[in-house]
């Protein structure tokens, strides 16, 4: 499985560097928590599974240090980092800070096509989600969120939110895993996560920045509900 993904990198991105490659596949991996919160990383293991060199492999991880996915232990030992209550509450409150004001903005330019994006995305999330599958799931819900942030029309509010993406990945990752495999039908935010991305969708049509704000707003504060869950599989 691994090299086959591998191998789909590398078609899709023929002429990036094999570190840069590494480096998509490791952070995907590891925002998808494949590769668990807190786990070793070893360079000449991941050489020998990838089948790349250590220079490429530790190449990559300089970049995952500069993500702060991995962190670098006393006698250079590496491991990925754990998922904290108190980061993930700052996680989310960064969330509120850069989405809602991407939304507000959004709102005065927002397209039909962007609104028929989130739209499809909106319903990808609860196709998969009724399906409990996590992947397809985390995928919809990030691209949706996405959209907002990506067609805001400001640049150092994208840059912004792309320089912690990747942990912002990991904690929407997490909360995915509560919806999909823990929690029941009748779990409160099961269907309000739902809900609220039609909401949102039906918001932007009325192109009011008070009233997207508002429902996204809600819609945060209930995913960070969702990550401090108890009793799932990923404890933080």
């Amino acid at each position: 499985m691994m090299k086959n993904d591998l191998k789909t990198l590398l078609q899709k991105h023929p002429f990036d560097a094999l570190s840069t490659v590494a480096y998509r596949y490791l952070y995907d991996r590891i925002t998808t928590l494949k590769i668990k919160p807190g786990a070793r990383l070893n360079i000449s293991q991941l050489a020998a599974e990838m089948d790349m060199s250590r220079t490429t492999i530790r190449e990559a991880i300089t970049l995952l240090v500069a993500d702060k996915l991995v962190i670098r232990e006393q006698c250079s030992k590496l491991r990925v980092s754990t998922l904290g209550t108190s980061e993930m509450f700052d996680v989310y409150h960064a969330r509120r800070i850069l989405e809602l004001q991407a939304a507000r903005i959004l709102c005065e330019f927002v397209t039909d096509k962007e609104i028929d994006l989130m739209q499809t995305y909106a319903e990808n999330f609860q196709k998969s989600i009724e399906l409990r599958e996590y992947f397809p799931t985390f995928e919809a819900d990030r691209n949706f969120h996405r959209t907002i942030i990506d067609n805001c029309r400001n640049d150092f509010v994208i840059a912004m939110y792309q320089s912690i993406a990747g942990t912002i990945d990991r904690y929407q990752s997490y909360g995915t895993v509560v919806l999909t495999s823990k929690a029941e039908d009748d779990y409160p935010y099961f269907t309000s996560a739902v809900n609220q991305h039609f909401m949102l969708v039906n918001a932007f049509k009325t192109k009011i920045p008070d009233h997207v704000a508002y429902i996204l707003g809600r819609h945060l504060d209930d995913a960070t509900k969702v990550s401090s869950y108890p009793g799932s599989e990923l404890k933080i």
